[in-house]
């Protein structure tokens, strides 16, 4: 006889494992909702074909009117020292992996699944060291809320150089997705993690609240302005 384990009840009820990213965005989405926020973006930092940003959208539709996404499109990066420390802990992170189809097919992958209007969806190719120093941020002024930011990156040195891009674009009641939090055997003193804690500590402008894990490796924070 199979023993009853009320955390697979649990597991059930939430139609995935654990909160997967289709029940954390619609949770997004009611937050939104009751928050009077109405007209904004999303952004995804590693956004490699656009399957996430389409299931953001799909549940963000009523206030998400523009798609920023920022990839290589060609994979890893090559890795700098900071992340080279216990490779053996997530093997997966190489140069050349997770690479894309390529960043044209990202766009209509994206369009083709939601209908939003192509001129709506922002890609922007290149290792972040060069296309987030080149992206003019006032671009963004007339997008409205940055509801919700996805960072997936896997490294140390990606991920720093995303965070410190973010910290004037962060406000209050922005939610912050962080892919891979708990990649490096949880060790906070690798990875996205690191990047993260690191950032916490010293910009001096954006808190963050913790709201949930999701998937079986991830964190889900809210914004707020100090």
């Amino acid at each position: 006889m199979n023993k009853f384990r009320p955390e697979a009840n649990f597991v059930q009820g939430l139609s995935g494992d654990f909160i997967g990213k289709h029940n954390l965005f619609r949770m997004v989405r009611e937050f939104a909702r009751y928050s009077n926020i109405d007209n904004g973006y999303y952004m995804e930092f590693g956004i490699m074909n656009g399957d996430t940003a389409i299931t953001a959208y799909r549940n963000l539709r009523s206030y998400v009117n523009h798609i920023y996404g920022f990839d290589t499109f060609s994979g890893h990066p090559e890795q700098k020292k900071t992340d080279q420390i216990h490779p053996e802990y997530a093997p997966y992170f190489f140069q050349g992996n997770y690479a894309a189809v390529s960043d044209e097919f990202c766009k209509k992958n994206i369009a083709a699944a939601t209908l939003l209007d192509s001129n709506n969806i922002h890609l922007f190719k290149g290792e972040f060291s060069n296309t987030l120093q080149s992206f003019e941020k006032s671009q963004l002024n007339d997008k409205g809320f940055p509801i919700c930011i996805l960072v997936d990156c896997d490294l140390y040195s990606s991920a720093k150089e995303v965070f410190d891009f973010l910290t004037d674009i962060c406000q209050t009641g922005t939610w912050l997705l962080i892919d891979d939090y708990w990649c490096y055997r949880g060790d906070p003193k690798l990875g996205v993690r690191k990047a993260f804690d690191d950032w916490i500590e010293t910009n001096p402008r954006i808190g963050v609240s913790f709201y949930c894990n999701f998937n079986a490796y991830s964190r889900a924070y809210i914004c707020h302005e100090k």
